[in-house]
């Protein structure tokens, strides 16, 4: 029976539904109808529902009057039974007579085209009822299909075939056409990447994104924000060029400025060059990006190191970094887009044009910085990393400021030893002259003896060229008396420029001469030179002088002291006196005979002009006498010479 019941083509009568719930939800709703709610519900009320249900039915049976036993549970067994039985013959006696139904009226169907066939299988009750053929089917409308509709189809599905092979053609040869410009594209593409790549530019996949091709052209060891923002991807465009995606690097290309402006009114600047455009060749691009992110990394290290340069008169205000020079002048960094061709600087002249040398001096410097960098992170060394130390910025503006005051300090220098010399030679002394050799400072002799080269040795070369500057100076005012003067710009830990003096010959000193970086010629003998008499006079401190100013002043002492020596053994020698000596008075350098008559040789600047003065003095009746001369650089008559004058003086012809 459940198979039965469970089959779509059971034959048993539609099944009708019991009253219990279908689901939950008509569960509850009658619930909320006959109980109003289930907070009606209660174990006390529903036990005793069931109790009045079971004494009413023993209620209505004892009414009956009924006299039976209760029935046993073998008869109720019994007769579920039965009642399943008459259950089953119903619905087969249902399924009988709805085939023998189906069966008459089909054959009755067919009894008006096939009588003999039918009638074995038609009722003899509905045969006589009816009767054959009294029932039958016919077509609503004949079927119009011809010959001529089936070619007619024919020749339209020929030539739907037909369409639809021309259309698969004309796809064809689209993607072809597609295709073929598809390859020309990507082989113009491709032929501008190749073009960076051979020139030296590495070509590699984005990080983030393997899937989009990318050139670098940035420095490995420049600081972690640029050295991240130092490669672009490269996509292709409609056309088929390339597109350098440079978002990163900000609003387009720029170059550090340097400006000088003097009283307020631009004297010099650095120019800018012509904008890249976007239809220049690919690796003027990447070279234009290259040198965008290397400016903008080096308006960075500026930054970071004006900061600390207040002492040296930095200031910086944001936009712009100023560095004063002097009461005077100003040079002034700042960062500026490029946009047309600056035409500005062709105004200035090409002799005061040192904005251009010091922004290549300042780009140098950052590079230099990176190879620095690059040879620490390298170089093996038992020593750990000092944290501090790679925090520190590079010496970029203290380099600039040092070269500036070296220049200026040599300036002062050479024109003050230049005015002496001439001073010196109108007095009468032929000897005097001086000599300037500005030093390579190369790499250690004693580190390229053996031929070898290495990154350190590179990287200390070039610092010494073109960190420190230094020149030597040779004065000679008699032949006995000579100075030696060492200047080199310092760059740290302060800025300046200091001067070693020494009297005695440098190169033939071996501690001068490894402390000046300067050739050693070996030792030379006593009866080679003679002794200079400034080394006992005169002798200059050890240590190094800062300023030119300083120098200058010993240069104006020792002078004085070897011609004061030079002329009293001049005047001794000429007068054939042995009392004629020197001395350092309070008045000055002094030349006294022992018998009153003395002068005094000084040098000293009047109107910012370099002069030789000599005072006499000598008794005249109950009194002293004096009188002055004077040499200077220029003039029309220079007189007489000081050996003759001092001669004059102290043998009493005045």
């Amino acid at each position: 029976m459940a198979s039965i019941s469970a089959s779509p083509f059971s034959l048993r009568p539609w099944p009708t539904g019991d009253k219990k719930p279908k689901n939950l939800s008509e569960f509850i709703s009658r619930v909320n109808a006959e109980r109003n709610g289930f907070r009606n519900v209660t174990e006390a009320k529903l036990r005793e529902e069931i109790a009045a249900q079971e004494e009413g039915r023993m209620d209505v049976d004892a009414a009956e009057g009924s006299t039976d036993d209760e029935e046993d549970p073998e008869t109720d067994k019994s007769k579920g039974v039965i009642a399943a039985r008459d259950e089953f013959l119903r619905n087969l006696e249902f399924a009988h007579q709805s085939a023998l139904l189906g069966l008459d009226f089909i054959s009755l169907l067919l009894s008006k085209e096939t009588p003999v066939q039918t009638a074995m299988t038609l009722s003899p009750a509905l045969r006589d009822l009816v009767g054959i053929g009294t029932l039958g089917a016919s077509k609503l409308g004949e079927s119009n299909v011809t010959e001529a509709k089936v070619q007619d189809d024919l020749a339209v599905a020929t030539g739907w075939r037909v369409m639809d092979t021309n259309n698969m053609v004309d796809s064809v040869l689209a993607a072809a056409e597609r295709l073929e410009k598809e390859i020309e594209l990507e082989t113009k593409y491709w032929a501008d990447v190749l073009s960076v790549s051979e020139d030296g530019w590495p070509v590699c996949p984005l990080p983030r994104e393997p899937q989009t091709l990318g050139v670098r052209f940035g420095f490995a060891e420049s600081a972690p924000e640029f050295r991240n923002n130092s490669i672009a991807p490269l996509i292709r465009k409609d056309d088929g060029t390339v597109h350098l995606g440079i978002g990163k690097l900000g609003a387009g290309s720029q170059r550090v400025r340097i400006t000088v402006k003097k009283d307020g009114k631009i004297v010099d600047q650095s120019p800018l060059p012509q904008q890249t455009s976007d239809d220049a060749p690919l690796k003027d691009r990447v070279l234009e990006a290259r040198n965008t992110i290397y400016h903008q990394e080096l308006w960075y290290e500026l930054n970071r190191e004006a900061r600390t340069l207040l002492s040296s008169d930095v200031y910086y205000d944001g936009s712009s970094i100023t560095w004063k020079q002097n009461s005077q002048t100003d040079m002034i960094f700042t960062l500026e887009e490029l946009a047309e061709k600056d035409e500005r600087h062709t105004n200035f002249n090409l002799a005061t044009c040192s904005c251009i040398a010091s922004s290549c001096f300042m780009q140098y410097l950052l590079f230099q910085g990176h190879r620095q960098s690059y040879f620490k992170r390298t170089s093996i060394t038992s020593q750990p990393p000092n944290p501090v130390a790679a925090i520190q910025p590079y010496s970029i503006i203290r380099a600039l400021i040092a070269r500036f005051r070296y220049f200026d300090d040599s300036a002062i220098l050479e024109n003050f030893l230049d005015e002496l010399v001439l001073v010196l030679r109108r007095a009468g002394i032929s000897t005097a002259s001086y000599t300037s050799t500005i030093l390579y400072l190369g790499p250690d002799s004693s580190q390229t003896a053996n031929g070898r080269h290495n990154a350190r040795m590179e990287v200390e070369g070039i610092n010494r060229v073109v960190a420190r500057l230094a020149t030597l100076y040779t004065l000679t005012t008699t032949p006995e008396a000579r100075i030696w003067t060492h200047s080199r710009a310092q760059v740290v830990p302060w800025i300046g420029v200091t001067y070693g003096m020494t009297v005695s010959d440098p190169f033939t000193d071996p501690q001068v001469a490894k402390q000046w970086e300067i050739p050693y010629n070996g030792a030379s003998s006593e009866q080679d030179q003679p002794q200079n008499p400034l080394s006992d006079s005169y002798p200059p401190a050890r240590d190094v002088y800062p300023g030119s100013s300083n120098a200058v002043y010993y240069h104006q002492q020792a002078t004085v002291r070897g011609l004061a020596q030079k002329m009293a053994e001049v005047a001794g020698k000429n007068l054939g006196r042995d009392d004629i000596d020197w001395n350092d008075t309070i008045r000055g350098i002094c030349i006294t005979n022992g018998r009153g008559r003395e002068v005094t040789i000084s040098i000293s600047s009047v109107d910012k002009k370099l002069e030789l003065v000599l005072d006499g003095q000598w008794p005249s009746g109950t009194g002293r006498a004096t009188r002055r001369w004077t040499w200077g650089a220029h003039g029309d008559d220079a007189g007489e010479s000081l050996e003759a004058v001092v001669v004059k003086v102290l043998g009493g012809n005045v």
